[in-house]
């Protein structure tokens, strides 16, 4: 399907693939979240299968202090993957010398080692993931083992979350289809559709809250019961892909109508139904049989500071990495349950007109602080008016506050970025910051943190037309 991929950008990425081919001993970093790990874990396994000796480095971020683990290192072919496009001057001032960069995020400038979309008019955000474009480096030097993992990644990225995968990720998707490594239906896409039995696959869902269900099992087991569908299957509890066609029907249309009668609203609920991707060598009835439960789990590794593990897992590892990972997810949903449950405690600050925003104050991981403030919509904490800010100490410096910020697709059809809003912003205050237009992040200095505020608010009033 490369014939549907613009031609100069294809010509583009043969021309950095085959100067990458030429290169030996590397050093491949990454961030941490799932886009990160399969990118990273794609681009391990094409060079090693060249025979090239390869490594790897999951960062939280690339910013002046975690570079520093890189230089250690400056011996190795150094291969950023969704990083080091919107940190170009960087990692030149830094003084490494030889590296390559495979990224989705806005690019500073032009590098001759460098596949980035957004030259080629083609949307970062929306249109691949950096998995997707590793995939597509490993493609054209003929290894296309890995496609499911971009298609994990594209859906880590939330590429997926108006119903469906488009663009090159729908190219992407295409290869693994005609290759019968993927498949694809329109369906509920909770977490747990394969891997939970369906009591625990509703208790434990939490983007969308369901009222009266999330959290207790007892009223989820009631009402599955009270629609006719049987919980077990003999001795075995059944998963909603064990279901038959017309008990997945009914669960779902009274999942909506349900979400509907407390006032939910409705983009919120229409998530809950679209594509759903399906890894068809993966053992059924595991988190990674579905591409969304498999983000999920290596989201929990990175978040859980232990994103090797789900490296390793992306590698084949189906062994001890494999048995650590799901223990891993059972505690990171449980952090994620605590921390909204204090947000929804707690609320949000409302005080300036085109933000939202919240101080974790210690009581919740900078890790997950992110992830808690995308939720905060869904569990209608917050209406979709405006973005959401939230801080966390810098565990590296004690002077400097963290902020990830979130925000849903009317806002960014209404011309909000926040990755470029926190870039421009955060510079400001002795700081740096970037990512993507509905998910971006940045680090300010700590008494900087009320001027940094009335920034923000008339940028984003400035990019919404307010």
């Amino acid at each position: 399907m490369v014939e549907e991929l613009r031609p100069e950008f294809w010509k583009n990425i043969c021309s950095v693939s085959k100067k990458l081919a030429e290169e030996d001993d590397f050093l491949v970093v990454s961030h941490h979240d799932a886009d990160g790990m399969t990118a990273c874990a794609i681009m391990v396994g094409l060079l090693r299968s060249l025979g090239k000796k390869t490594d790897f480095l999951i960062l939280k971020q690339l910013d002046s202090t975690t570079i520093g683990k890189i230089k250690d290192r400056m011996d190795k072919t150094v291969v950023f993957s969704d990083m080091g496009s919107g940190q170009m001057s960087m990692i030149k001032e830094s003084g490494i010398k030889d590296f390559y960069i495979i990224d989705h995020h806005p690019p500073q400038e032009e590098y001759e080692k460098q596949v980035n979309p957004h030259f080629y008019a083609y949307n970062g955000g929306r249109d691949v993931s950096a998995s997707g474009l590793c995939y597509l480096v490993a493609k054209s030097l003929g290894n296309i083992k890995m496609v499911d993992l971009a298609i994990v990644g594209a859906v880590g990225d939330m590429q997926d979350s108006e119903g469906e995968l488009r663009s090159i990720n729908r190219v992407i998707l295409q290869d693994g289809i005609d290759h019968g490594i993927l498949k694809i239906k329109q369906d509920l896409r909770l977490f747990g559709r394969q891997s939970r039995p369906l009591t625990q696959m509703l208790t434990y869902t939490s983007d969308p809250m369901l009222p009266g269900l999330t959290g207790n099992e007892a009223a989820c087991a009631a009402f599955i019961e009270g629609l006719g569908i049987h919980l077990r299957e003999g001795e075995r509890w059944r998963t909603y892909v064990d279901l038959e066609f017309s008990e997945r029907n009914k669960l779902t249309t009274a999942i909506y109508m349900r979400l509907l009668d407390y006032g939910v609203p409705e983009y919120v609920i229409q998530d809950m139904i679209g594509e759903v991707y399906t890894l068809l060598r993966e053992e059924k009835r595991t988190e990674l049989r579905d591409a969304k439960e498999y983000a999920s789990l290596l989201n929990a590794c990175g978040r859980q500071e232990q994103p090797d593990i789900g490296v390793n897992v992306c590698l084949g590892d189906r062994g001890e990495s494999w048995r650590i990972a799901k223990e891993i997810l059972q505690m990171h949903r449980k952090a994620l349950r605590d921390g909204i449950t204090m947000l929804k405690a707690r609320g949000t600050q409302s005080d300036r007109k085109n933000i939202y925003y919240f101080d974790s104050d210690g009581g919740i991981g900078e890790n997950i602080i992110g992830v808690i403030a995308g939720m905060a919509y869904g569990a209608g904490i917050i209406p979709p008016d405006r973005p959401i800010l939230a801080f966390a100490d810098d565990k590296d410096n004690k002077d400097m506050l963290k902020i990830s910020g979130r925000a849903n697709w009317n806002l960014v059809r209404s011309g909000l970025h926040l990755g470029n809003a926190l870039r421009e912003e955060s510079r400001k205050y002795g700081g740096e910051g970037g990512g993507h237009d509905i998910a971006a992040g940045a680090r300010i200095r700590k008494k900087s943190k009320e001027e940094f505020l009335d920034s923000m608010n008339k940028k984003v009033g400035e990019q919404l037309g307010r």
